[in-house]
């Protein structure tokens, strides 16, 4: 199984600087800038017929009721991974298939993106996402190569580097994924995946690096070693490690992504406020719980995930009984409210199951919105927990790896 499975089948799934630039910015009044007007930012993609290859685009719409043109587009790496803080875009590189190996710093405005700093990225690397801890400093975990890069995140200069090495499981790397910053402290999830880029089958556990904001240095590694669950967060997804009204730390657990009928162990651990330990009494593994609305089908992963508040957790789950040959374009992940406090999960009736190059959600105005590229119907969906309801926004015949409204 590839590297890629866990990027897009389950998304599906030295210094690593070779040089930092800052490009010059451009004038938001050109009418010329790529992206296209609006306030809801999305990034079709095209895939070919294998599912592992083909376009992706990064544009904006004014309105769910647009059409979308690509005529004004920014293409981008094929389904390219993407970080958003206020109006800063960083897109990685794609890798799905060769793009060129840097992360890109986007300004955008209502009247598209401009192009404001870049850095080169060595091959293999494989940098997902970037975790701002302020203006100054932010942390690029280098999931490859298995080590943090310390770069300002206005102009992408490296700053300094923090080696994880010793604490990866037989291999080279350790396989830095999410993070999240809380109480001056950077709690880093390792995925400790093995050469089949699942988890290792003598390392089912769930480590997380403490690492001092202030100093750059690792405190401590802390594991969660009595449920089995492993595989912490999807890198590129920052959903999947999020904090409650009570500032506790949840961490999603993918698994062996629901492809292994021998190891379907997948839920949720907690960091408890305060503490730098896991609480194992509020670990949950998902795999025994019923799916309420389906045919008694449990969850062999969790594909994505975002905190809704109140204890639940708007979620794509993949479900064995919906796997088909090809994971790239498996229509195998479904949409699912999960309710920590009351230990249930249950189906979003309105939203269609998806394949993996789907499946992005965010938050506007209480609402949340989610991507789906189903079978009879595709495109972006509204769902509400007032009154437990989902409604299509967007009709679209390509499947959209992000989705984000300013």
């Amino acid at each position: 199984m590839r590297k890629t499975l866990f990027y897009s089948a389950a998304a599906m799934c030295g210094m690593a600087l070779l040089f930092t630039a800052c490009d010059k910015e451009n004038n938001d009044d050109n009418e010329s800038l790529p992206g296209g007007k609006g306030h809801i930012l999305i990034e079709p993609t095209i895939k070919n017929d294998d599912g592992a290859s083909g376009a992706s685009y990064l544009l904006q719409i004014e309105n769910f009721g647009d059409e979308i043109k690509f005529d004004n587009a920014l293409q981008i790496g094929f389904s390219s991974t993407i970080s958003t803080y206020g109006n800063d875009l960083y897109v990685f590189p794609s890798e799905m298939i060769r793009s060129n190996l840097e992360i890109v710093r986007y300004v955008r405005s209502e009247n598209g993106f401009s192009r404001a700093a870049s850095m080169q990225i060595t091959p293999g690397s494989a940098p997902y996402t970037l975790i701002k801890a302020d203006d100054s400093k932010a942390y690029i975990p280098q999931y490859g190569l298995g080590n943090i890069l310390i770069v300002n995140p206005m102009t992408l200069e490296l700053k300094g580097e923090i080696n994880l090495g010793q604490y990866a499981h037989t291999d080279q790397s350790a396989d830095p994924a999410r993070g999240i910053i809380r109480d001056g402290k950077l709690f880093v999830a390792l995925d400790q995946v093995g050469p089949t880029w699942m988890p290792f089958e003598d390392y089912r556990q769930v480590d997380v690096l403490v690492i001092d904001v202030n100093t750059d240095r690792v405190e401590k590694k802390i594991s969660e070693t009595t449920s089995g669950l492993s595989f912490p967060t999807r890198p590129f997804l920052p959903g999947m490690m999020f904090m409650t009204e009570s500032n506790d730390i949840y961490i999603a657990c993918c698994g062996n992504f629901g492809y292994d009928e021998t190891y379907l162990k997948n839920g949720f651990v907690c960091i408890p406020a305060g503490s730098t330990e896991f609480d194992t009494d509020r670990t949950w593994d998902l795999s025994g719980t019923v799916i309420e609305g389906t045919d008694n089908w449990k969850p062999a992963s969790i594909y994505n995930s975002y905190y809704m508040g109140n204890g639940k957790v708007i979620a794509f789950v993949a479900c064995i009984e919906l796997n088909e040959g090809n994971p790239y374009t498996a229509h195998n992940s479904i949409a699912a409210v999960i309710d920590l406090n009351n230990k249930t999960v249950k189906r979003i009736q309105g939203i269609p199951n998806t394949d993996p190059h789907s499946g992005s959600i965010c938050e506007y105005n209480g609402k949340f919105y989610v991507t789906a590229y189903g079978v009879d119907a595709s495109g972006v969906f509204s769902y509400d927990p007032a009154t437990d309801s989902a409604e299509q926004v967007l009709q679209c015949n390509t499947d959209l790896s992000y989705l984000y409204i300013f």
